[in-house]
C-alpha cells in the first residue's frame, strides 16, 4: 500500500512553515480549528496536500495539532495505529495507509457441501489523501482515484488464490467466467461436495393374502337371507382388509437399508446416518421367522402397533358384534378392540373402537372414531368418520387424559404458589387443604372433567391400561379432596400427572400404521383418516 510521511529530521520545511505561518493560514481556510482562547493562534496546525501530511509545531504558549483518520485510510503515529483523535508534534513518524475491502470473498457453507463466490468489484484503483486545509484538528480521508487503474480481476488470479486441490478439481468456470463479465455480486456457487444419501429405515408390510381381496362375500348384496357369517371373525374379511388363518405368513420385516456416502468441499468422505432397525415384538398370537417373514398363530384380524418409534407390536384385537338393538339401547359405544356392525347404523350413535370398525351397511347421523381403520359397505350421511392418527386425538380417553393433565398440572403449581405464600408469612398450611380450596374454587371445573374420565374409564370394563386401576383411585381421590387432605401431597399430584400421560401415550401406541377410511359413497359428512381414504363408488 502506498505510504506517505514527515520525517521529523526536515527542520529546514518546519522552520519556513513557522516563519510563513501568517501566510498559510492566509492561503488556506481553517476547518475545524479549536478556539483556544488568547492561544488558539499558537496551536500546531495540520496541513494534507497533494497526498502529504505537513505539521507545524505550536508556538510556546499553545497546544499540539490533532490527527485522526476515517476509514479505509489507517494512521499510524510511531507506528501504532490512531483510533481517535490524537496530538503529533514535530518529533513523531506519521505513516498512512489504505485497508479496503477485498475484491471478491470465498466461503463455504456451514454443511461444507458447497463454495461460494461473491464478487465485491473486478477493478482495482489507487486511492489519493483528500486535500485537508491547514487546521488545528484535522481528519484524513481518501478516495479512489477514476483516472488511475491498477488491475483488473481476472479468472487465473482467482484460482491461484485457491490452494484447496479438491474445489480446484471441482470448479465451475464457467459460473465464475459469467460473474466476472456480468456481474450480479450475489453469491454464486462455483464448487459443491455431495450430501449422504441416507438408507432405508426397517419396516413391517402387509402381504395379503388372495382371499382378502374377495373377504367374506358378503360385500355384494349385503344383508340378503343366508348370508350372514356363522361366526363373528368372519365379518372381519371385509375385502381387502387384514385377515389371516393361523399357519399364514400375514407380513414380512424389511431389514434396514445402508445409505450411499457422501463427501465435503475438503474431499472428505460423509458418511450416511445408521438406519434405524425395529424390534418386532409379536407374543403368542405371531412368530417371526429368520427370513423376515411372519406367520400367524392365530385366526383373525392382526395389526401393527408402535406409531414412529423403534418397536412395533402385533396382536389380534379382540371383537364385539354390535346389534342394532345394542347400538340402539347404548347409543354411545367404547370398546377395547373391534367393532363389527352388520347392518345399517341410524343415529346418533357415537362408536370409539381402540381397532377397526366394519359396518356392513349405511352410516347416518353417527360418529365413528377407530385408532385403526373404518370400513363401510354403504354410504355415509351426515357423520364423522375418525382413523389412525385423526381417530386417536378424538378418542375420549385421549382427549380427556391431555386435558386433565393440563389442568392437573395448573393445580399443582397454584398449590406450590399458594402454600409458599402462607408460609412467607410464618404461617402453617396443610398442602392437601391448599388442593381442596383450589379444587372448590379457581380449578372447581376439574369436578366435571374427573367425572368425564370416570364414565369413559368404566365403559372400558377394565379391559384397556395396566395402570388403570391405579389411576382410578387417583380421579377418586380428586373427586372428593375432602376426604384425602391428609393424603394428597405435592408427590401425589405429579403421580396423578403421570398417570394421565401413561393413559394417553397408551392410546397413542395403538395408533395403527396403514390406516384407511373405506366406504362406498359420502353425503354430508367429515372424514378424517390418518392414512388413506378410499371412496368405491364414484359421484
Amino acid at each position: 500500500m502506498p505510504q506517505h510521511y514527515i520525517e521529523p529530521s526536515r527542520y529546514e520545511f518546519v522552520e519556513s512553515l513557522m516563519l510563513e505561518r501568517k501566510g498559510l493560514l492566509d492561503s488556506f481556510s481553517v476547518e475545524g480549528r479549536a478556539s483556544d482562547g488568547t492561544h488558539g493562534d499558537k496551536n500546531g496546525i495540520i496541513l494534507v496536500q497533494d497526498n502529504q501530511i505537513f505539521i507545524t509545531p505550536p508556538l510556546p504558549g499553545g497546544a499540539p495539532a490533532r490527527i485522526s483518520a476515517i476509514h479505509p485510510v489507517v494512521l499510524k503515529i510511531n507506528w501504532k495505529t490512531v483510533t481517535e483523535p490524537t496530538e503529533v508534534t514535530k518529533a513523531d513518524y506519521i505513516t498512512w495507509e489504505i485497508c479496503e475491502k477485498p475484491q471478491y470473498e470465498i466461503t463455504v457453507s456451514p454443511d461444507k457441501l458447497k463454495v461460494h463466490f461473491t464478487l465485491y468489484r473486478a477493478e482495482k484503483y489507487a486511492w489519493n489523501l483528500v486535500n485537508c486545509p491547514a487546521a488545528f484538528e484535522a481528519v484524513v480521508r481518501a478516495q479512489p482515484n477514476p483516472a488511475m487503474l491498477l488491475s483488473t480481476l481476472t479468472i487465473e488470479q482467482i484460482i491461484a488464490s485457491l490452494d484447496n486441490r479438491f474445489i480446484l478439481r471441482n470448479l465451475n468456470i464457467p459460473a465464475l467466467y459469467a460473474e466476472l463479465e456480468n456481474p450480479t455480486y450475489l453469491p454464486v456457487c462455483i464448487a459443491e461436495g455431495r450430501a449422504p444419501l441416507p438408507g432405508k429405515e426397517a419396516r413391517l408390510e402387509f402381504l395379503l393374502p388372495e382371499h382378502t381381496l374377495e373377504g367374506n362375500r358378503m360385500f355384494q348384496g349385503q344383508g340378503a337371507p343366508g348370508q350372514k357369517p356363522a361366526e363373528p371373525l368372519e365379518y372381519l374379511r371385509f375385502p381387502g382388509a387384514p385377515f389371516t388363518f393361523a399357519g399364514e405368513v400375514f407380513a414380512r420385516k424389511l431389514p434396514p437399508e445402508e445409505g450411499i456416502p457422501g463427501f465435503d468441499t475438503d474431499g472428505r468422505v460423509l458418511p450416511p446416518p445408521p438406519p434405524q432397525d425395529v424390534y418386532f415384538a409379536a407374543g403368542n398370537h405371531a412368530k417371526l421367522l429368520p427370513c423376515g417373514n411372519i406367520v400367524a398363530r392365530h385366526t383373525g384380524r392382526p395389526r401393527i402397533c408402535g406409531g414412529n418409534g423403534s418397536v412395533r407390536i402385533c396382536d389380534f384385537p379382540p371383537v364385539r358384534l354390535l346389534t342394532r338393538e345394542t347400538a340402539d339401547t347404548a347409543g354411545d359405544v367404547m370398546f377395547a378392540g373391534d367393532v363389527i356392525v352388520p347392518g345399517d347404523l341410524e343415529g346418533p350413535v357415537r362408536i370409539e373402537a381402540l381397532g377397526n370398525v366394519y359396518v356392513y351397511g349405511d352410516i347416518r347421523q353417527s360418529t365413528i372414531i377407530a385408532t385403526g381403520s373404518i370400513y363401510v359397505s354403504g354410504q355415509v350421511t351426515g357423520s364423522g368418520l375418525y382413523a389412525g392418527h385423526a381417530g386417536v386425538q378424538q378418542h375420549r380417553l385421549h382427549s380427556l387424559a391431555s386435558l386433565l393433565r393440563t389442568e392437573a398440572d395448573g393445580l399443582r403449581e397454584a398449590a406450590r404458589q399458594l402454600a409458599k405464600n402462607v408460609e412467607s408469612r410464618q404461617q402453617s398450611v396443610k398442602y392437601g387443604l391448599v388442593v381442596m380450596l383450589l379444587l372448590e374454587g379457581k380449578y372447581s371445573h376439574l369436578e366435571s372433567l374427573i367425572r368425564d374420565l370416570q364414565a369413559a374409564l368404566s365403559r372400558m370394563n377394565g379391559a384397556f391400561g395396566s395402570g388403570t386401576d391405579q389411576l382410578w383411585q387417583m380421579l377418586e381421590v380428586f373427586a372428593h379432596p375432602g376426604q384425602f387432605t391428609g393424603y394428597i401431597t405435592d408427590s401425589v399430584l405429579s403421580l396423578f400427572s403421570r398417570l394421565l400421560l401413561k393413559l394417553g401415550e397408551e392410546i397413542e401406541l395403538l395408533q395403527e400404521e396403514h390406516a384407511v377410511i373405506n366406504l362406498a359413497r359420502s353425503q354430508e359428512s367429515r372424514l378424517e383418516s390418518g392414512g388413506k381414504l378410499l371412496v368405491r363408488d364414484s359421484c
